[in-house]
């Protein structure tokens, strides 16, 4: 049989204590949401990465709706002039921070957090009528909390 000295098995005990410490952190971090639903997703947001300046216009309804407008466009880096756009408005059903748009095959998916939203679509091309080039997934920062006006 191996003996092990008192320093030895204080370094064992040490380590398996942390493991330990570090399994229960661990799990208590896994059981909590992933992102705080807001209060309220009303403003403006917006997108902004190399080709792309996108803005989302929101505002929250009774009823657990929103009614927004995305307004997506891609700007060619060879020539600033040549920019193709795509216009997207609707209301659609909010649910726990979500939003979900459908209308044909254009599906969107709007994951509110308190001050960003994540735009996500489906990745059938061209299904929301976008022009060439653009896209409207990505996430939004949010960049105030105003009630935009709508003309539809």
């Amino acid at each position: 049989m191996v003996q092990l000295s008192d320093e030895s098995m204080k370094h064992k005990f040490a380590r398996l204590i942390l493991l330990s410490f570090i399994c229960v952190v661990a799990g208590a971090q896994t059981s909590l949401p992933l992102v705080a639903k807001p209060k309220s997703v009303t403003g403006q947001y917006r997108l902004r990465k190399d080709e792309f300046r996108n803005s989302l216009d929101v505002r929250q309804l009774r009823g657990g709706k929103i009614k927004f407008a995305l307004i997506a466009l891609w700007v060619s880096p060879n020539n600033p002039q040549n920019i193709h756009n795509g216009e997207l408005h609707g209301v659609a059903r909010l649910e726990n921070g979500v939003a979900m748009y459908e209308s044909g095959n254009c599906k969107v998916r709007m994951s509110f957090a308190s001050n960003r939203v994540i735009i996500k679509t489906d990745d059938v091309i061209d299904d929301c009528g976008f022009g060439a080039n653009v896209a409207a997934s990505g996430t939004y920062r949010k960049i105030n909390s105003k009630s935009p006006r709508f003309d539809f």
